[in-house]
């Protein structure tokens, strides 16, 4: 049976990353395509598709009951002579992520240590020994502050002729928030990453989403999944926010789980959330059609005729959501954050 190979880290946000990018190239490390900055809590491991499925309730479960921290990165440092490595030091909260790493000393991913563990942001895994020394004095300070607030499950996966790691799974230093109590009980996630399971959605309605974008780091997300089915999306709205503005890109329900109001909950909750990150108005294209959506890079094609039945009628659901028509738009007042 095929195992999958995966690994738990951290992934700084977009403008620290960009910064320990700069470095790296620098450095000429030949990685830098291929691997996200990250900090590994479970190291690279092979996994039968089940024991995948456990690995990712584990993940949700410690990532529910875990407080956000902060880190700071830098300077450069070296394992060196054991492994002639250069990274960046980890300084901050250490015991708190300590803590966070013990949590995933459990099955299916405890694995015994080859060496003990040392909180690091790896900037080159091979360096000729004779260019570690000078390399130390390459950058001598310390990052901007690294809020950390959420967990990703990463896949070892050929993209393109290339073997590269990409996250797969988010998830957040929050449990999802549970709605329709009494009735359809959802689960609500909000993340920031597309991921593979969520694209899936689209594509089962023919929309194709493009897997070579690369910046998706400007997405909000929110992610309904049934109560009783953790883990299996059956809802989702894409967007982002800038500003006062929140742009509704997309969303989409699962054809199984339609017509019983579980768009306007996703809806509703991607509005919340875009006002609890600053935005005073949320703005959609009129009507939701591909051709609009090819704009944002989202959409490679749409081409089943159901797919643009489902994307038009789209703009009634967003009505029921207190959009409003303003010329090929729809707008809705956010106003305040109110936690709705």
């Amino acid at each position: 049976m095929p195992r999958r190979r995966v690994a738990v880290a951290l992934l700084p946000p977009a403008g620290l990353s960009a910064k320990i990018q700069a470095v790296r190239s620098l450095l000429g490390d030949p990685r830098i395509d291929r691997l996200a900055p990250h900090l590994t809590l479970v190291p690279p491991v092979n996994l039968a598709d089940q024991d995948v499925e456990q690995l990712q309730g584990l993940l949700r479960s410690v990532a529910s009951a875990t407080t956000p921290f902060t880190l700071t990165l830098g300077p450069v440092s070296s394992f060196s002579p054991d492994t002639p490595t250069l990274h960046l030091a980890v300084q901050g909260d250490l015991a708190a992520l300590r803590a966070l790493r013990e949590q995933f000393r459990v099955p299916p991913v405890n694995r015994p240590e080859v060496w003990p563990f040392t909180a690091h942001v790896t900037l080159r895994d091979s360096v000729p020994a004779d260019q570690i020394p000078p390399a130390l004095h390459l950058f001598t300070g310390e990052l901007p502050p690294w809020p950390v607030s959420r967990l990703y499950l990463l896949e070892f996966s050929p993209l393109n002729k290339a073997e590269v790691w990409l996250p797969i799974i988010e998830e957040p230093f929050e449990a999802p928030v549970v709605v329709g109590r009494g009735g359809i009980e959802l689960l609500l996630r909000t993340v920031n990453l597309l991921e593979p399971r969520v694209a899936q959605l689209f594509t089962a309605i023919g929309c194709q989403l493009a897997a070579e974008e690369e910046d998706l780091s400007g997405l909000m997300l929110v992610v309904a999944e049934r109560l009783e089915r953790p883990g299996v999306p059956v809802a989702a709205a894409i967007g982002t926010v800038a500003g006062k503005t929140a742009e509704l890109l997309q969303f989409c329900v699962n054809s199984e789980h339609r017509l019983v109001g579980i768009g306007r909950q996703v809806l509703m909750h991607w509005c919340a959330e875009a006002a609890r990150r600053g935005a005073m108005r949320a703005v959609a294209s009129y009507p939701l059609q591909a051709d609009s959506l090819l704009a944002n890079s989202l959409l490679a094609n749409s081409v089943a005729s159901e797919a643009t039945t489902s994307l038009i009628s789209a703009a009634e659901v967003l009505q029921g959501c207190g959009f409003t028509p303003v010329g090929r738009s729809m707008l809705r007042e956010l106003l305040v954050y109110s936690g709705e």
